[in-house]
This record gives structure tokens, sequence and C-alpha cells, in this order.
């Protein structure tokens, strides 16, 4: 499990991640400047965003911009080698609660409430008998299918570094199964690049290892440090729950006003607050109702223009914009691109689903979303 994540409502959608692992794809990538730009507007971001260290992108922006990375470097094993940069140090007070722990097994434990904190996809179990140990990977957002490898292989890359920093240059793995499928080149490339025996198709995705390691005592223990920084990162955990727990209450029941976007006062009255009480609350958590309606706004244009065969003047109308101009200008403001361009780079013009695991904010599969603006259009017409 990852700790108090499956308590909240983060989605594929939601800005909840740092941008760690793009800064580390883009070292890897070779790509010029150029490039990096282009690739970062795939997800909606700039590169003064990007060395943003209070920054926070979603999954979503984060698949686009691999995408566009892949496509830009040609390396299906991207992230493997991002994995590979991703030390103890990248992970900030996390990664020292994670270094003074007694134990391994009490590391795993700390990663494994704390993954939000680590930017991890994937929930952490140590299944272990006498002689070996297992930990044990499972989605937990309902990744997307045609990215598996990358997500997967990005994981497992970064737990192998990390099981590394802790124990040591003698640490081991005795082999990796995945729970995915790929090409016999790949399958070979994979196990040279890891350096340990892989095998794909398995029931689970797991990282095998001999069991004595789980209790054995980790060179940097120190229980004062250890519980200083559990501490730091229970209480930045405790601020991203209640974060969610109001400002995406209120993006829920934007997401869910149909045809006319509810009001501040609307919302206030669904949540049994005053708006005084409601924007005072949203302020203290340094957004408002008109910025949580600009996120919803563009998640649905982005949702509509990827998932449906929507024109940009019923997007607009559905969107309550005066103007399809209008529309047309504010969307370009969040990408960089028009709604046209950004519907033909993201899914060569074609309306397949992208992220059809996924889930909205509002806790629906996003086919639902796409299903419901095909019907809102369809009443319309």
């Amino acid at each position: 499990m990852m700790g108090l994540i499956d308590t909240t409502p983060v989605t594929c959608d939601d800005k909840i991640f740092s941008t760690a692992e793009i800064l580390a794809a883009m070292n890897v990538s070779g790509c010029d400047e150029q490039q990096l730009g282009l690739c970062l507007a795939a997800g909606g971001l700039t590169l003064a965003q990007l060395h943003n260290p209070q920054g926070r992108i979603s999954l979503n922006q984060h698949a686009l911009i691999h995408t566009a990375l892949n496509r830009s470097c040609n390396n299906p094993l991207l992230g493997l080698e991002v994995g590979k940069r991703l030390h103890l140090t990248s992970y900030g007070i996390v990664g020292f609660a994670l270094l003074s722990s007694a134990t391994l097994r009490e590391a795993l434990t700390v990663a494994a409430q704390f993954g939000l904190l680590m930017n991890f996809k994937l929930g952490l179990h140590i299944n272990d008998d006498d002689d070996s140990a297992r930990l044990e990977l499972s989605d937990q957002y309902g990744l997307n299918d045609n990215q598996e490898g990358f997500w997967y292989y990005l994981e497992i890359s970064k737990l192998i570094t990390l099981l590394q920093d802790l124990l040591g240059l003698s640490f081991m793995c005795e082999g990796i199964d995945l729970a995915i499928d790929a090409p016999a080149e790949e399958q070979a490339r994979v196990g040279e690049s890891l350096g340990i025996d892989v095998r794909f198709n398995c029931p689970r995705t797991a990282i095998r290892f001999a069991g004595h390691w789980l209790d054995a005592k980790l060179a940097q223990a120190n229980g004062i440090t250890h519980a200083s920084c559990k501490a730091t990162c229970q209480a930045q955990l405790r601020e991203v729950i209640q974060k969610y727990d109001l400002s995406y209450q209120v993006q829920n029941l934007l997401l869910g006003s149909g045809h006319c976007i509810a009001s501040l006062s609307d919302i206030a009255d669904r949540l049994h607050l005053s708006p005084r009480t409601l924007r005072r609350r949203l302020d203290a958590l340094g957004t408002s109702y008109n910025a949580l309606l600009v996120e919803v706004r563009k998640k649905l244009a982005i949702r509509y223009l990827l998932n449906t065969p929507m024109t940009t003047e019923a997007i607009s109308e559905q969107l309550n914009y005066s103007d399809a101009a209008n529309f047309r200008h504010a969307f370009k403001r969040w990408t960089g691109r028009s709604p046209r361009e950004y519907r033909v780079l993201n899914n060569g013009g074609k309306y397949a689903l992208r992220f059809g695991h996924g889930k909205s904010t509002g806790g629906q599969p996003l086919h639902s979303l796409g299903a419901r603006a095909e019907q809102s259009m369809a009443a319309a017409g």
C-alpha cells in the first residue's frame, strides 16, 4: 500500500508529482533546447516551470512529455536510464528518512508510506519467507497501457538504485519479474542494461532478493535523524492531503456541473459553506475558485480534444466560453499550441482514448467523460 494515497482523490490528471524524473529524462535524452521545449509543450510545461522546485505535474503530463521525448531520442529504455539517475538525494527529506532507517525493512516501509512524496506510481508490498524476499509492485493509478513498459522500467530501475544506495555495492538482486510483455530484442536489452536476470509475462511485478537483506542493519542508521525526517515527511504529506480535501472537492463539483458551470455560490452551497468561508479557505491553500475553474476547463478541453471528435466550437460552448476564439486563445496560453495542433500532435488526428484505464478527478473512468462529451454534443446537435 502507499500510505494515505488510497484515501485521496489523486488521479492521472492531478498535479501532484515533482519534476525530478522529467529533469532526469531531459538529461538522458540528449535533445537540444529547442527539442526539449517542444517536448515539454506537449505536456503543457515550459522550461521555467520544469526548473521550479515547487512545480508539480500530473501523470498524464508526464506521459505526454515522455511520448514526445521518446519520439525525439527513439529510446524505448528511457525509463531504465532515468531510474538509474534517481538516487536517494533526488527525493528530498524522505530520502534522508530512508537512509537513516535502522534496517532495509524499515526503509521500505517508509518508502511505501510516503510513496507519493517519492513520485512512486506503483504500490509497494514486502513478501518474504526465511530465505527469499520479494518487493512486489502494483499499479495504483490505472497507468496508460500504451506506455506500460516505460512506467514499469522507470519504477523498477528507481527501486534498484534505491536498494543499492541503502545497502551498498555488495547488494545484488536475484532477479526481476515483470507483468508486461516486450519484443525479444527489447527483453534482452533490459536484462543487459540492469545486469540482472529479468523475466517477462509474470503474474506480478517484483524485485527478488535474498531474505537476509531485509533485517540487515543499515550503515547510516540514526534514530534521532530518522524520527525527525519522518515527522517532516508526515507534515508534507498531510499538507498535500488537506489540499485535496477541499480544492479537489471543488474541482469534482465543477467537473460535474453539466452544461452550466457551477458558480462559487453554488459550490459553497453544495459543501455547506458560506461563499465567504469557501473563498477564505481556498485562499489559505494558495488557490481560488477562478484558478480551479481554469484547471477544470483545461482538463476537460484536453479530454474532449483527445477522446472525442468534438469541434473547437462545440468544446468552447461546452466549457461556457463566449465564443470559440476566446477558447482558442485560452488553450494556446495553457499549452503553447492551438486546439487543432494539440490534437494532431498527441494522437495523430485520431480520437482514440489515450488513458483508458485512468480515472477522472471525479473518480470516473476517462472513457466515461469522453462518452458524456459525445452525448452532450449529440444533445446540442
